[in-house]
């Protein structure tokens, strides 16, 4: 008899202590999900676009707005994004208070648009983009094709990055703290600098230290590699 009532105390205070820890209790509600897509017209210059745990795919094509597809998921409270124009900048923002909540962007845009991307724990895929990029991922991985960018930046804390360019930048630094690195250049020399802590390191393209034309690629752990495209 003793031992049933110390076992029926241990299960009520883990109840109560589940209960008691706000967000931090399992949230059972169903997921939810929105998508809304908007154009966004006027001058614009830049895209600014920041998700905590989303993802991001921007698209480059021959549309004269940008068109914006935002992808809602949430348990409980719903997220609110905005999206503001201010000096020919366009922001897209998201707000969760509860832990389950996410918005994934879809973007297309005009040519030459800068594109500044970040995400907490997502992935950012780019397809045609030529204007200048800087992304960046907590914990995601970054992928680029089509690149006629003459200056790409990306940063990951943790994934892999591939650029695949159509035409020759001016300036490539990809950097991750562990995961691959890959830069697919047309031919060329390039003034190239290649660093992993731990992995393999492969330069196919005319390393030129002279050249106005920079790559750089770093990983703590993982391959590092400029290839030709």
């Amino acid at each position: 008899m003793k031992k049933n009532m110390v076992v029926a105390g241990a299960v009520l205070g883990s109840v109560f202590v589940l209960s008691g820890c706000g967000d931090l209790a399992l949230d059972f509600r169903d997921r939810q999900q929105e998508v809304v897509s908007y154009d966004v017209t006027g001058e614009l210059a830049v895209l600014d676009a920041a998700t905590g745990s989303g993802d991001i795919v921007i698209v480059e094509s021959g549309r004269q707005a940008v068109r914006v597809t935002e992808t809602l998921h949430w348990r409980g409270q719903k997220p609110v994004t905005e999206h503001p124009v201010d000096g020919g900048t366009l922001t897209l923002r998201e707000n969760c208070e509860g832990m389950s909540c996410s918005v994934d962007y879809k973007v297309e845009i005009p040519p030459g648009l800068t594109a500044k991307l970040d995400t907490g724990s997502g992935t950012i895929t780019l397809r045609g983009l030529t204007g200048e990029v800087t992304a960046a991922s907590g914990s995601g991985d970054i992928e680029a094709g089509g690149l006629n960018s003459k200056r790409f930046t990306a940063d990951t804390g943790s994934g892999d990055i591939e650029a695949r360019f159509s035409a020759a930048p001016e300036g490539v630094r990809l950097e991750t703290g562990n995961g691959d690195v890959a830069a697919y250049l047309p031919k060329g020399g390039y003034d190239v600098t290649a660093e992993t802590g731990s992995g393999d390191k492969i330069v196919e393209v005319t390393k030129d230290p002279s050249s106005p034309r920079k790559v750089t690629l770093r990983t703590g752990s993982g391959d590092a590699e400029v290839l030709l495209s």
